[in-house]
Formats: structure tokens, sequence, C-alpha cells
């Protein structure tokens, strides 16, 4: 179910990746400019409000910058929120988990680096 957290990271995210598509299963929002970036708002792991998913390899080439860097700073960005995620099985994804609205903004100002 949507929430303050989830909205909260929609909105930064349209910020900076454009306008989502909703998901046919309303469980979240799907960015497709610059890459794949989905946002989900259910099916999380216990304590998330949110979770955010990353197609590495087109963020990546979009941005310019290498895989390892970009899974860098994901990385980083999970040790910052530190929560676990759910696993998704069919798209082995990096994720991030999101708690609380501080959580959100620590990860997007983290991910500004992505801005072209």
């Amino acid at each position: 179910m949507e929430n303050a957290v989830y909205n909260k990271a929609l909105a930064a995210l349209k910020n900076q990746f454009g306008m989502p598509r909703p998901l046919l299963n309303k469980n979240g929002a799907r960015f497709l400019r610059n890459g794949t970036i989905t946002i989900y708002h259910t099916e999380l792991a216990p304590g998330n409000q949110a979770e955010i998913t990353f197609n590495v390899q087109p963020i990546s080439s979009s941005f310019g910058i290498a895989p390892a860097k970009l899974n860098a700073l994901l990385d980083e960005c999970r040790r910052l929120t530190g929560h676990p995620t759910e696993v998704n099985k069919l798209q082995d994804w990096p994720r991030i988990g999101l708690a609380t609205e501080a959580d959100v903004t620590l990860v997007m100002d983290k991910l500004v680096v992505l801005k072209k």
C-alpha cells in the first residue's frame, strides 16, 4: 500500500529520472528513462515502506559510469539504510530498502551523482 516513505521516494525519483509507469500489479512504478529503476510499496522485506531496484547495466551505460562503480554506490546506499530487502528471483537487481523518510533523503543524496 502506498505510504509517506514510498511517496517521498517516488517524488524524488521523478525529479531525477522522469515520469514512471505504474506496474500492472499496482505494487509500484517503473522508470524507463536512463535505464530501469523500479520502486515498490508492497511485497517488501519486513520493516520497509518502499524498496528501489536498479538494472545496473543500462543505467551505468546511460550515465557513462562503470557498472562496478554504480554497484559500489548502490552498496553504499544499502549500508546507509541498513535494511534487508525482498529477493526477486526473476530479476537479480540490486535493491535498497527504505523504512523512513530519512532513508529516502540519505539515498537520494547519494544518487544525485547520476544526474546528467
